[in-house]
């Protein structure tokens, strides 16, 4: 996971989230977030930014971190931890995270992609990421796409699915293999972060 995860920041630092406030500039350098990790890289563009070219380059972004949440999912099904057969165990820290993972890679694998407000599963899986890593976000009624900032939910996400894997892994050596039934279901009432502003 965290070979992946180093993957994704180093991908995303080359196609960091743009505000509108860069539109007339025609140059800049990689976010703090990034600098702190020892990544800074200068942008240059032949001709001042425009709106359609910032929200281009956003989607391109967002497109990455979806794909971010297929591979992870699938290296979680290569070994085991989840798959047909093997369901989430809802007793075990980090389950939230998982089944979270899990919905959002249904649909980012197996339809366009894309989130529809429509949806009343969709509206849910995205109140739900809001709700669980205190995102601030438009209303799920009116959004376009799944809140997918690496700072407020990527990361923590992540960090939810290697605690599952590490106590998956003691339950498993303390002779319990057998998942609980009525787990993939999605537990309610769960403790949330300190609110705070994704800038990624």
């Amino acid at each position: 996971m965290d070979i992946f995860l180093d993957t994704l920041l180093n991908i995303r630092a080359v196609f960091p989230h743009m505000t509108h406030k860069l539109i007339n500039t025609s140059s800049f350098v990689t976010p703090p977030f990034y600098q702190m990790r020892g990544i800074k890289i200068g942008f240059s563009f032949s001709k001042p930014l425009q709106r359609e070219d910032i929200d281009k380059m956003n989607s391109i972004g967002h497109w990455i971190n979806e794909c971010f949440v297929v591979r992870l999912f699938a290296l979680l099904e290569h070994y085991g931890i989840v798959s047909n057969k093997q369901s989430i165990d809802k007793n075990l820290d980090g389950h939230d995270e998982v089944d979270i993972l899990r919905r959002l890679r249904k649909i980012f694998a197996h339809t366009s992609g894309r989130y529809n407000p429509k949806k009343r599963e969709e509206r849910k899986l995205y109140q739900r990421i809001v709700d669980r890593f205190s995102v601030r976000a438009k209303p799920a009624e009116t959004a376009s796409q799944f809140p997918l900032s690496i700072d407020l939910v990527l990361l923590p996400l992540t960090r939810g699915c290697k605690r599952y894997v590490k106590a998956l892994a003691e339950h498993r050596a303390n002779g319990c293999n057998k998942p609980n039934e009525g787990a993939y279901r999605v537990r309610e009432g769960a403790q949330k972060p300190h609110p705070t502003e994704g800038t990624i």
